[in-house]
This record gives structure tokens, sequence and C-alpha cells, in this order.
């Protein structure tokens, strides 16, 4: 038994109410509709500032195992296209996280992450000081 004022989306084969699809004979919800051009603008753009095929940005994704390639991080967002600013070459996607700030932080110079990784794992405080914990309830 169908109830009336619903349909079957012929692209997510999602029951949706009838608000979601445009017109009395559509048949692909807005959702979908909403995702196709999005993706269709997204895949153009991509074509267009990064000389990516069609299709290349989405492989490199599952390569990449639809994570970011830094931090591993999953994102709603789609990750961004990281690339060499002078020469062009298109390195990987990445969260805007590690895009915007962590590679712009380290001007793009694996040697200044390298340092900050040793920073990191060998804190320079701990090595000569020994172990000092910051208590922010502490007044004395």
């Amino acid at each position: 038994m169908t109830r009336s004022g619903y349909r079957t989306c012929t692209r997510c084969s999602r029951r949706r109410a009838e608000r979601f699809f445009r017109g009395a004979r559509g048949r692909v919800c807005a959702d979908c509709t909403k995702k196709g051009r999005s993706r269709a603008a997204h895949e153009a753009r991509v074509q267009a500032t990064y000389g990516l095929q069609a299709g290349e940005y989405d492989q490199l994704f599952e390569l990449q195992d639809r994570r970011c390639a830094i931090c591993g991080g999953t994102r709603r967002q789609r990750l961004s296209v990281d690339h060499d600013h002078k020469t062009g070459l298109v390195r990987g996607l990445l969260c805007r996280m590690c895009n915007g700030r962590l590679l712009t932080a380290a001007r793009d110079r694996p040697e200044t992450l390298r340092t900050a990784a040793t920073y990191l794992e060998d804190p320079p405080a701990q090595r000569h000081l020994g172990p000092r914990y910051y208590r922010g309830d502490d007044t004395s």
C-alpha cells in the first residue's frame, strides 16, 4: 500500500514527500539534484584550476581512503586540492585545517614540518629541565 504525497527518487531510491520534487513529474529529489549540480560545478572548477581531468579528483579521494592525506581525518566538506604554488603540481587532497593552516604556517617547507615533529616528540624544556606540568588553577 503506497501513501499518497510520496515518491521514490530515481537516483537515490529514497521514498520522499512530494515537496522534495520539482513539479508534478519530477523524478529526482531536490537533494540529489543539488548534489548533481554541485558535483558538476566542483569537477569543472577542479579541471579549470588544477588541471585534473574528469574523475581524477574522485580517484585521488578513493586512493586516500576518503581521508586527508596528512591528518587522516574525514570531513563533511570536500577535501581541498593541495598543490605547489610555484610549479602548480598537484600533491593530494587535504582537509581545510591541514591545507589552510598547517602547510601555510610551514610555508610549504618540509624542513619546518620535520622540525615541528621533532619538537613535539622531544620538547627541549623536558629534555633540559625535566617534566614540568602547568596547573592552570595554581595561584602560588
